[in-house]
């Protein structure tokens, strides 16, 4: 008797997606700059193999004004069993406020991330989607001031 084979395409039982999640998001002080919005992603490849990043689109919105996307092809490797960060320029979306975007430089502020990036893996080419939402602080850390030595 031959053994039956089920429907599996191959590569499902050994191939697991990156998770994809936020590692910060940075806007520059000086909103002229030709990238005034970082977003950073860290990528955690739980495969026992590396896999790449072909392309990563995603927009980002701030205290609910969205504030740009991306939509790039990017080559990162993903070493086996670690995870990459890979910082991103976003391009601004139409009719942002500059002087919004200057106040969204201190403080803490709610993002939302949503996205997917295509990933190259020995079994073909995969989507893998990702949203993400959240309170970041942004500018500088406040100093707290020590207390006297006695």
């Amino acid at each position: 008797m031959t053994p039956m084979l089920g429907c599996t395409p191959l590569g499902i039982w050994v191939y697991q997606d990156p998770e994809v999640t936020v590692s910060r998001v940075r806007v520059g002080s000086d909103s002229l700059s030709p990238a005034p919005v970082l977003v950073a992603l860290d990528l955690q490849n739980p495969n026992d193999y590396p896999l790449s990043t072909v392309r990563v689109e995603l927009s980002l919105a701030l205290d609910d004004l969205p504030v740009g996307n991306l939509n790039q092809d990017s080559t990162v490797v993903l070493p086996e069993e670690a995870t990459s960060t890979m910082a991103l320029p976003l391009v601004l979306a139409d009719g942002v406020p500059m002087g919004r975007l200057a106040a969204l430089n201190g403080g803490t502020h709610r993002f939302t991330v949503t996205g997917h990036a295509e990933i190259s893996t020995p079994f073909g080419s995969r989507k893998v989607r990702f949203a993400q939402e959240g309170a970041l602080r942004f500018g500088p850390r406040p100093i707290v001031p020590r207390s006297p030595s006695g």
